[in-house]
């Protein structure tokens, strides 16, 4: 079964990238840019060159989210982004709420532009102590699914993905799901109330598009490549989501079937890009700062 892995990340220098391409787990993997955050936890982030640098040297297999900071970026540098090769955008603890107007000219151009955004939505990794600069904030207040709500409805045609699927806030992404057409969701990091998944899975959504939640998920590692041990840990997540899906929801539920399952592990992210850019990224392309 082919199977993307729609979000993921890469340190710095990173190793083993040979092995991930070749080793015919991955049909596609979806690399977030984190190169403007520094570090989480023990990862140091790889810079937008070495991303880029893989989205030229394994061409069809990687695509990039570029990082953009809500509080600084403007729509110029949303073009820019896409001009150096990336085909989404990925925020990260902004100094206000998701869902502030002030953020409305980023989401608008995106939408222009054909490129979706993944929000991390949920509990955060963490990250630096306050150091007195107040560049960022702090905790998951500001990425709350409940913010997507109002960019889904004032940008309709923009992709929306939640990442994480919201954890702990579950709630808010189920009504996400439940309304708005444009809102998915990847269940990166997602192993905590496993009671409540399968009748997730099995919901039908009223958002008009007449999908099941199931059609509106999306299977994705959250794993940062090249790092000691985050290849292996990525290939066991994806067997175990298989086997989850086969021989419990193949069992038990309509979403384990297997033309059902394919939408959870390939074709809902097929649907947010139908084919692989053709952009590709220019050598020596200047790098935002």
């Amino acid at each position: 079964m082919k199977v993307i892995d729609a979000h993921a990340h890469l340190v710095h220098r990173p190793a083993g990238i040979d092995h991930l391409v070749e080793s015919g787990e991955f049909e596609e993997v979806w690399l977030m840019d984190l190169s403007r955050v520094g570090t989480l936890e023990c990862y140091e982030m790889a810079t937008q060159d070495e991303i880029l640098e893989h989205l030229r040297r394994y061409p069809g297999f990687f695509r990039a989210f570029g990082f953009v900071d809500l509080d600084c970026d403007s729509p110029a540098d949303i073009r820019k982004l896409r001009d150096l090769g990336f085909c989404g955008l990925k925020p990260y603890k902004q100094r206000k709420p998701y869902g502030d107007a002030g953020y409305f000219p980023i989401y608008e151009e995106a939408q222009k532009l054909g490129m979706p955004i993944l929000f991390h939505t949920g509990l955060i990794a963490r990250g630096g102590a306050f150091s007195g600069t107040g560049n960022h904030a702090y905790g998951s207040e500001n990425m709350r699914p409940s913010q997507l709500a109002g960019i889904a409805e004032a940008f309709p045609h923009l992709p929306v993905i939640a990442g994480h699927l919201g954890w702990p806030y579950l709630n808010e992404t189920e009504q996400n799901l439940y309304f708005y057409a444009n809102i998915s969701c990847d269940i990166s990091g997602y192993r905590n109330c496993f009671d409540r998944m399968p009748a997730l899975l099995d919901r039908r959504a009223n958002d008009g598009s007449g999908r099941f939640f199931n059609q509106k998920m999306h299977f994705a590692t959250d794993q940062f490549y090249g790092y000691p041990g985050e290849m292996e840990r990525a290939f066991k997540l994806k067997h175990f989501w298989e086997l989850y899906f086969e021989l419990v929801g193949g069992t038990y539920y309509r979403w384990g079937q297997e033309n059902e399952r394919k939408k959870f592990f390939y074709e809902n992210a097929r649907r947010i890009f139908p084919t692989h850019s053709e952009t590709i990224p220019r050598e020596n392309s200047p790098i935002i700062s």
